[in-house]
């Protein structure tokens, strides 16, 4: 027991290290402080406090959430398995690393962490930024509450992400075709069709859990532990689904006869 967890916390390490070293990582450390340079932009125009301070409330929902924290997630969740079934190394690992089933929650993890690392500095450095401006003061609960739709973000489109990079080798235009499509556009769609997308679980934990102000009063919006569960629930099944997969996936690439 004491080697698997040992091999698992292996796996974690040199997942979250892949994912925050080289150019990759300084692009999308890049990408990750848009957020905040747009905050600061605002603050210069000199708008009143309290417009400051919603300014980056709102882009955390409109740019943030559904963007920059995507594209961040889809880079390093995809690239989990992907580049190393490409590289023919991936089958090395499965045979004599570590079982199938504890490569893909180490690699989630692993992506979770490396992850975290780039979305949370997305998600409150514009609300910094606000306050340094002169924005007025955010309640407890507001800081609260985009630390921990950041976190249920992170950790349910990486599951996401890391079967896609399992299940297709063209998981980088499926996410986004995910992200930018199916996420986007099944939103504006009447009745209970938004409920199939992850976003629509984030908008309303953040409606629940802020109470007032530019995230609250999500139309349609359920219980904040409702969806909390849920982006809980989603995550685990693709961490599942993406097991199965892996259990009889061909980790090696065909190779081209001469």
């Amino acid at each position: 027991m004491t080697s698997q967890l040992e091999r698992l916390g292996t796996v974690v390490w040199l997942s979250f290290r892949s994912g925050i070293q080289g150019t990759r990582a300084l692009g999308l450390a890049a990408f990750a402080i848009l957020p905040a340079v747009i905050v600061s932009v605002i603050a210069f125009a000199r708008p009143a406090p309290a417009t400051l301070s919603n300014s980056a409330l709102a882009l955390f929902a409109l740019l943030t959430l559904p963007i920059v924290a995507m594209v961040i997630l889809l880079v390093l969740a995809v690239a989990q398995f992907r580049a190393e079934i490409d590289a023919d190394t991936l089958v090395y690992l499965s045979d004599r690393s570590a079982g199938r089933p504890m490569l893909v929650v180490g690699k989630y993890l692993g992506a979770v962490a490396s992850a975290l690392v780039f979305v949370l500095p997305a998600s409150v450095l514009p609300m910094a930024v606000a306050l340094l401006g002169g924005g007025t003061s955010y309640s407890g609960a507001v800081p609260a509450a985009v630390t921990a739709a950041a976190v249920f973000a992170t950790f349910a489109y990486a599951g996401v992400f890391l079967f896609l990079g399992l299940a297709t080798r063209s998981a980088l235009l499926v996410g986004l075709l995910f992200g930018f499509l199916w996420e986007e556009l099944l939103p504006l769609l009447p009745g209970d069709v938004p409920r199939l997308t992850v976003i629509f679980y984030l908008r309303s934990f953040l409606s629940g859990a802020t109470g007032s102000g530019p995230l609250s009063g999500y139309p349609g919006a359920v219980a904040t532990g409702t969806a909390a569960t849920t982006l809980v629930l989603v995550a685990v099944a693709f961490v599942v689904l993406a097991s199965a997969v892996f259990r009889y996936l061909e980790t090696a690439p065909e190779k081209e006869t001469a």
